[in-house]
């Protein structure tokens, strides 16, 4: 018996956050021309959301729009930075300058996060419980103490947000902000939280 395999292909959806359809997968989005630019040989999409009525190109409404590189050297930038790479030594072997690799990466980690809110808001998975926690690492020594809050699902451990920082309330509020803006919560959704945050200044 030949098993079928997974379609992992997400639906298009419009990334502009002042559009009526912002992140609705049940808008229609259609393919609209191609464009090039002076630092990428490979064509570019252009796409048109319908329900909003406008244009926008595939890097469009993303941190990537404008930032000079070609999508190759944007891959090669996230699977570097994934394998453990400094932003000196990513820098290092694609050949730019540190600075605009820094920007990229802090693009391709916005880039990141806006798929991870799609996902949060349209996977359809049943949020009835979070469990939020706090770990710790340091930068360079153990007096520069960096602090991470984390949200997940309970029963299924999905990551829904993070928050990294001091460990103060300021970093738990942040973290509660994110997760309103993570799901459709209302009335008639009770969610649970439970957490071994304590003791924050």
């Amino acid at each position: 018996m030949q098993n079928n395999p997974v379609n992992t292909d997400l639906p298009l959806f419009c990334p502009r956050e002042g559009c009526v359809c912002y992140q609705s997968y049940e808008n229609k989005i259609t393919k609209d021309g191609l464009y090039t630019t002076a630092s990428d040989s490979v064509p570019r999409q252009m796409l048109y959301c319908h329900g909003g009525e406008h244009r926008f190109s595939e890097t469009g409404y993303s941190e990537l729009f404008g930032k000079h590189g070609s999508f190759k050297e944007y891959e090669q930038a996230a699977k570097l930075s994934t394998y453990g790479l400094s932003a000196d030594a990513t820098a290092d072997v694609l050949g730019r300058d540190v600075r605009t690799v820094v920007q990229w990466q802090l693009a391709l980690g916005g880039k990141g996060q806006q798929l991870h809110l799609f996902l949060c808001l349209n996977i359809g998975i049943s949020i009835l419980s979070l469990q939020t926690d706090e770990l710790w690492s340091y930068l360079k020594n153990k007096s520069r103490q960096l602090w991470v809050f984390i949200a997940l699902e309970s029963e299924t451990k999905f990551w829904i947000s993070f928050e990294s920082g001091s460990r103060t309330l300021c970093t738990a509020n942040r973290l509660v902000n994110r997760l309103k803006k993570s799901g459709k919560w209302g009335d008639d959704h009770i969610l649970k939280v439970t957490t071994a945050l304590s003791n924050l200044k």
